[in-house]
């Protein structure tokens, strides 16, 4: 299937030597000084700008660049950043204080069963003492008298509590 040559100039335009679709660049110096000569000449801005190229108005700005375009999608990407990480900052301090709760709830059950330990072999040695035999012989007089003593003392704590 072959395409005429008339079909692919309608497509796709070629350029000739002569036509240009770049813009000159204009520097600053130029620019006053072509506004400077439309004054002088009694033309308008608008006038000059059709003789010899852009002029700028007073109050216009240049829009932004690429590079400048793409320093402010940094800058607002470093905030979007750092905005992330004080998220992710505040849940791990977050997760923190859940752990250390669970473990001092962890520590103070294990205190709780060390307690309850302590108790239970303060029971046993005094049931042991309190259910000491004072009749027999087998016991020396100091023997005797320490476990009177201990009873007693068992006794007391025991009433006070």
């Amino acid at each position: 299937m072959k395409t005429s040559g008339r079909q692919r100039e309608g497509r796709w335009p070629t350029k000739t030597r002569g036509q240009k679709n770049k813009k000159q660049k204009v520097h600053v110096q130029s620019t006053t000084m072509q506004q400077t000569e439309a004054q002088q000449n009694g033309n308008t801005p608008v006038q000059a700008q059709a003789e010899g190229g852009p002029i700028q108005q007073e109050g216009e700005k240049r829009p932004p660049g690429q590079k400048k375009a793409k320093e402010a999608l940094k800058r607002r990407g470093g905030e979007a950043c750092m905005e992330a990480l004080d998220k992710m900052w505040a849940k791990k301090e977050a997760f923190d204080r859940e752990k250390e709760k669970k473990k001092e709830e962890r520590f103070m059950a294990a205190l709780e069963l060390e307690k309850k330990k302590v108790e239970a072999d303060l029971m046993e040695k005094e049931y042991k003492i309190m259910s000491m035999d004072m009749t027999s012989s087998s016991l020396t007089p100091t023997q005797l008298q320490y476990y009177q003593i201990m009873q007693a003392k068992i006794v007391a704590r025991r009433l006070s509590n």
